[in-house]
């Protein structure tokens, strides 16, 4: 039997880690979850409007995708490198803050928290009853 290695170990954490947030994200979906988007919007709007409620939905969907196709290309990258990694990285903030620069101009007339609140908000949500200051 061959042995992994670091490179094979470090590949098969990093898949976990991806399938466990595709996992995630992807149960809220159910009905009758709330999709953890939402939940997330909801701190700081309650009264989140339902065109908003449809968008949450489709963007926790499309994190989820992206959560999977993330893990997917990992364990079938040829070799576990920087780059490989980095990809993953950069995927997530690329996807965050487009998302972020985008939600503004598909609903102008809505105001939405600022990038810092919204790094706050989803903490509270993933780690309920903590605060990143503590």
């Amino acid at each position: 039997m061959q042995s992994l290695g670091g490179a094979g170990w470090w590949r098969i954490l990093s898949v976990l880690v991806l399938g466990w947030l595709a996992f995630f994200f992807g149960r809220t979906l159910r009905a009758p979850e709330v999709p953890l988007i939402e939940r997330i919007a909801r701190v700081s709007d309650p009264a989140l409007p339902p065109p908003l409620q449809r968008y949450t939905r489709w963007l926790t969907a499309i994190w989820c995708a992206y959560f999977v196709l993330a893990a997917l290309l990992t364990m079938t990258a040829g070799s576990v490198s920087f780059s490989s990694g980095a990809w993953v990285w950069g995927g997530t903030v690329i996807l965050f803050a487009g998302e972020h620069w985008l939600r503004p101009r598909l609903f102008p007339d809505h105001t939405f928290p600022g990038l810092v609140q919204q790094v706050r908000d989803t903490w509270s949500v993933w780690h309920p009853g903590k605060h990143p200051a503590d």
